[in-house]
């Protein structure tokens, strides 16, 4: 008969073996982030808030639901950050697009330096800034 911890350590090796894939994932999804980014700097309106609240809007909710599955928490809330950012606004102008442009550099950052959990100091002073965005 299999036990109930038998199961958690099945379930705890899969999920060992993902999170060493998770790092390709990330960095694939961080380019992603990048090039809807850049598509949406050389638009401007109406093009430019589709682009961003549609394809940018995607990818920061994909990264934001897997960060925290593979102990990036600060991937979780940089990208849930950055999605209700998006949400609140209805225009992309210089201002708004900086903005956007520190979630991305965060999310980068966090990513190379592999700042997993909490992040540490460096992590939450990040975080912060991050939060600081409205």
């Amino acid at each position: 008969m299999v036990s109930l911890q038998d199961d958690y350590e099945k379930a705890m090796d899969v999920l060992a073996d993902l999170a060493q894939e998770y790092e390709k994932w990330v960095r694939a999804d961080l380019q992603r982030l990048q090039a809807a980014f850049e598509q949406a700097e050389v638009l401007d309106g109406e093009k430019r808030t589709h682009l961003i609240q549609t394809d940018l809007f995607r990818v920061a909710h994909d990264m934001k639901g897997q960060g925290a599955t593979f102990d990036y928490e600060l991937v979780t809330q940089i990208g849930n950050h950055l999605c209700r950012y998006v949400e609140r606004k209805s225009f992309f102008g210089p201002a708004e697009m900086e903005a956007v442009s520190k979630h991305i550099q965060a999310l980068a950052f966090v990513i190379d330096h592999r700042l997993t959990g909490d992040g540490g100091a460096e992590g939450q002073k990040l975080a912060a800034q991050i939060e600081g965005i409205t």
